[in-house]
């Protein structure tokens, strides 16, 4: 593991952020995990482009582009030959409760390189009690990830490895970590951005629909339309596209139309 902080590469015993970093108080930071292709970031701009998108709508001070850039990248390449997961975090600074969020920071810089395990080929989901609130509009990808990591335990605990987290009115929404899709016959449906994390990987599979002329509609998934769904995948920046083969403990088929969305997202990029 290679991690750095401000553009300084430290061991992992002095890798650490004040207790009185808002981060830390108070999840108040953001983050993107992205993957790295031996060394190669061909999906850095996206996620640059989410990361910073929020910082501006949630008025947190973040280091110049160009900088993060740098700090990714030299932090990458000193990470051991082959696939990397990185995590890039940045949070607010020191400050009170109080404090005006717009008069703080920039606060630290944290990159975080590893490498990648081998990777699910399919999942399985739980249904959790555990919905999103009602919101109008993209959620943020904030420190505050502890609503995430719960529903992860309450499907770990139903014998899942993914939660499915429902909306205010029951609709499927979104996985702890991952973005819900299904298909209909020959149509690829997702959950519209309200209340939802933009995924990267989410709108590549939506511009490769539109690239290849296959139906792609953003609407309410009721939990009726997943139980008679020809085919239900999910999708996230480290796995790309995978079929989920089981549903609240019922089995179901990977279908020849996620096989298709997986060739095209989960393909090794040309470096």
């Amino acid at each position: 593991m290679i991690i750095s902080i401000d553009g300084v590469i430290v061991p992992r015993e002095r890798a650490t952020v004040s207790v009185f970093d808002r981060g830390f108080l108070y999840g108040d930071g953001l983050f993107e995990i992205l993957r790295a292709w031996d060394g190669a970031l061909p999906h850095l701009a996206l996620h640059l482009d989410r990361l910073y998108g929020s910082a501006q709508e949630l008025r947190m001070r973040v280091i110049d582009r160009a900088a993060l850039i740098a700090h990714v990248t030299s932090t990458v390449a000193a990470a051991p030959a082959g696939d990397q997961r990185v995590r890039i975090i940045v949070t607010r600074g020191e400050g009170g409760i109080a404090d005006r969020a717009s008069s703080l920071g920039p606060g630290r810089t944290i990159v975080i390189a590893e490498p990648i395990g081998d990777l699910p080929r399919e999942v399985s989901l739980a249904t959790v009690e555990w919905p999103l609130p009602r919101r109008v509009g993209p959620s943020h990808k904030t420190l505050a990830y502890l609503d995430p990591l719960w529903a992860r335990e309450l499907a770990a605990a139903a014998g899942a490895g993914e939660a499915l987290r429902l909306d205010a009115d029951g609709n499927a929404a979104e996985c702890a970590t991952a973005n819900i899709f299904v298909v209909a016959g020959s149509t690829v449906i997702t959950p519209p951005l309200d209340g939802i994390l933009p995924g990267i990987t989410r709108a590549r599979v939506l511009a490769a629909c539109a690239a290849n002329a296959i139906s792609c509609v953003e609407r309410s998934i009721p939990r009726d339309d997943l139980r008679t769904a020809d085919e239900i995948f999910v999708t996230s920046a480290i796995r790309g596209v995978v079929p989920v083969t089981s549903l609240d403990g019922q089995a179901r088929a990977a279908g020849p139309l996620t096989e298709r969305l997986a060739g095209w997202i989960n393909a090794r990029p040309a470096i």
